[in-house]
């Protein structure tokens, strides 16, 4: 058991590879918020009675971290009980390797980690790759951590599959006003799309609108000024749900701007302008595809013509009432020219109601389980691939004999150009992604420092 007297770190890992090819200094000004890790802090803060405090690894080295904590005031050899380190994706292994020597090595501290799309299911590969760790916590983090390091209150805390976070702690997190605040609202998807982590989770019902407007609250008083993401992996907007909550943001002495992620089929179009009245500003969708074939192959829907026509009128609805949308494409398994332009062509049909589009191509995690089915599709594994399953957790695979996995990333740089302007860019990121005080004159010194190939937006 850990005393209470001693301060435990709280480490979000950061990175020394990223998916995508290109890259720019934008990149270091985007701060995605570790809410996971922040909301287990709070509890084992709160309900537990641990002295806990969060930093975030991005985009610092792990020396950096060290520093950033002595800076802090923190003598890790004498103040620090344990360090929790939790590991976002497959691209922080690296990074967390490094991290993980120089912490035991020169403080010789107790290393606990997780992560739940990259830790479960992948202990002894995650020992492996990181040698100097201590323990390892599989699944949702609430229950486990209570019981290793306060099992005396450990039955005050409840299992994390069966609820979101109360609320978040900003106090907890080391330079919190850098980020853009979280309120979870829902977990799980359960949808069952072929490239998701989370297509068998159950999703649980919306947090209750009483308990979201009183995390507002707390936001009212931690950062004055501020927009929220609404955090969901699939938002659903439940009439009886969406009619409280426009009802309760009307009443709030301010409307604060949201932004949320859903899919085609969850979105109520009727619905849209009510609740952009609300404070929405952005949704993000994961169209995918605009090839029949294509969403088909993925799982995405059984009747992708009404699919499409859907989306259509969503884009619609949201350009009427002043709504963004960042629509997410997919380039999938079995992905030729032919679907490829199928889609573009779908999007250039509909340019005049696109404003952001963010386009990826298939990588497969060792958390994503079945790589036959994919392989059966057409993909492929490249021949002198650099990095491997075994070694790296992912595998970046060529789609078809005709598009590899290279040629997938260059086609979706230049579709995200084709369709982005930098304002639209900057707008659209500056709610829930850019760190806060990012401004649009900084946003313009940084691309004029930035090798133009390298900008996801065309230029106005």
């Amino acid at each position: 058991m850990i005393e209470p007297r001693r301060k435990i770190i709280a480490v979000s890992a950061g990175q020394d590879c990223f998916k995508r090819v290109y890259s720019s200094a934008l990149d270091m000004r985007t701060r995605y918020l570790n809410y996971g890790l922040l909301g287990l802090c709070t509890i084992l803060n709160e309900k537990l009675g641990l002295d806990i405090m969060m930093i975030d690894g991005f985009p610092k080295t792990p020396d950096e971290v060290f520093s950033r904590l002595e800076k802090e005031g923190i003598d890790l050899l004498e103040d620090c009980d344990c360090i929790l380190l939790s590991i976002p994706s497959f691209y922080s292994i690296e990074w967390c390797a490094s991290f993980c020597e120089k912490a035991k090595k020169r403080y010789n501290k107790r290393i606990i980690v997780g992560g739940r799309w990259v830790v479960d299911n992948n202990e002894e590969w995650i020992r492996e790759k990181l040698i100097y760790i201590d323990e390892i916590i599989c699944g949702f983090g609430e229950k486990k951590l209570a019981e290793l390091l306060a099992p005396d209150k450990a039955h005050t805390v409840e299992d994390g599959s069966l609820s979101t976070f109360d609320h978040l702690n900003y106090n907890l997190l080391l330079d919190y006003q850098q980020f853009q605040p979280s309120i979870e609202i829902s977990r799980g998807c359960g949808s069952g799309c072929a490239f998701c982590s989370d297509r068998a989770n159950k999703r649980l019902q919306n947090k209750p609108v009483s308990d979201v407007m009183r995390e507002l609250d707390m936001l009212d008083n931690s950062f004055g000024d501020y927009t929220v993401y609404l955090e969901a992996p699939h938002f659903v907007f439940n009439q009886e749900w969406c009619q409280e909550f426009v009802n309760a943001m009307k009443k709030r002495k301010k409307i604060v701007g949201w932004r949320c992620t859903s899919r085609v089929e969850s979105i109520p179009i009727e619905r849209i302008g009510m609740l952009a009245e609300a404070g929405l500003k952005v949704i993000d969708i994961g169209l995918e595809s605009a090839s029949e074939t294509q969403l088909v192959r993925m799982n995405k829907t059984k009747h992708p013509k009404q699919y499409l026509e859907r989306a259509t009128k969503i884009l619609e609805e949201c350009q009427k009432h002043g709504v963004y949308v960042k629509l997410n494409i997919l380039l999938f398994a079995g992905e030729t020219q032919k679907t490829i332009d199928e889609t573009i062509c779908w999007l250039k049909e509909r340019r005049h109601l696109i404003r952001f589009i963010s386009v990826s191509s298939l990588v497969w995690y060792r958390a994503n389980g079945d790589l036959d089915s994919l392989l059966a599709l057409g993909a492929k594994i490249p021949e002198n691939i650099q990095n491997s399953f075994q070694g790296e957790g992912y595998i970046n695979l060529d789609l078809s004999e005709e598009i590899s996995h290279n040629k997938a990333l260059s086609i979706g740089f230049e579709i995200s150009r084709m369709f982005t302007s930098h304002r639209d860019y900057f707008t659209i990121k500056s709610i829930g992604y850019f760190e806060r005080g990012y401004t649009y004159e900084t946003f313009l010194d940084d691309i004029h420092d930035t090798n133009p190939v390298h900008l996801p937006f065309h230029p106005d």
